[in-house]
């Protein structure tokens, strides 16, 4: 758990079916601490059920863990968490990919800006706003640990 490794997590939908996505997460004492977009899914299904179910694997080793998430909603505090997390994985990017992202980006907004207003599709590209939307921090109280030898 102390490496970087991306999680898998899983919220529970108003539907009651898992909503599953890939996030970055930290060890912060004995919590987790994950970050999401304020007002995003993940943000809603835990407000209304805070339990969380995260699983990390290498290879064909894993850890399975859940339990209740405490949510910080102080946009200063979670801009430094995201920060932190940020940190903890910026080694992870690698540059090609990220060049494709911005440039498919820059490529998006072109081809919108041509089309009439009423042809653009609603939301618009969601890559600056997702890097600049505000966050939210996610403290995760581990209450059940499964390994199957990841450590």
């Amino acid at each position: 758990m102390n490496g970087v490794h991306f999680a898998v997590v899983a919220t529970i939908a108003s539907d009651g079916m898992p909503h599953q996505t890939v996030m970055w997460y930290m060890l912060d004492g004995d919590q987790l601490l994950l970050s999401t977009p304020r007002d995003s899914l993940k943000h809603k299904h835990l407000k209304r059920d805070p339990r969380l179910s995260v699983c990390v694997e290498k290879a064909y080793t894993y850890v399975a863990l859940t339990g209740t998430v405490t949510l910080d909603e102080d946009a200063t505090r979670a801009r430094a968490d995201y920060q932190r997390l940020g940190k903890r994985y910026r080694r992870t990017f690698n540059p090609l990919i990220m060049a494709g992202f911005m440039l498919r980006s820059v490529v998006s907004r072109i081809k919108t800006s041509f089309r009439p207003s009423s042809a653009r599709p609603a939301g618009g590209n969601r890559v600056p706003d997702f890097l600049s939307r505000e966050r939210v921090s996610l403290h995760m109280k581990i209450e059940k640990v499964k390994s199957s030898g990841l450590e």
